[in-house]
């Protein structure tokens, strides 16, 4: 068998790859928010990942949630886009305050 068909197929596998990394979405477009906006989605990650633990939410079912929290709480803010936001900051070093059980 010739080697032919194994480098061309090489070489389109690299191309759709390369083309792949190109043409992801960056986190630039996130750093275009103001500091307020920022402000404002630490605030309602925060918030949302507090809620979460309060609601005793599942731990894998967690991040969907605090996304579906993070969409409702920043819907008046529609230059946000909490996709590109959550892929853009570290989340996970946000505080998640606690909330009292007595609830």
């Amino acid at each position: 068998m010739s080697k032919c068909p194994i480098k061309a197929l090489a070489i389109v596998v690299g191309i759709v790859l390369g083309a792949g990394i190109v043409f992801t979405f960056t986190p630039a477009e996130a750093a275009k928010l103001s500091a307020a906006d920022k402000a404002a989605f630490k605030r309602a990650n925060v918030a949302c990942k507090a809620e979460a633990k309060g609601k005793k939410v599942a731990f894998l079912q967690r991040r969907k949630y605090v996304k579906g929290c993070l969409v409702e709480a920043l819907k008046d803010r529609p230059n946000v886009n909490v996709d590109l936001m959550m892929r853009a900051m570290d989340t996970k070093k946000l505080p998640a305050t606690q909330v009292d059980s007595h609830m």
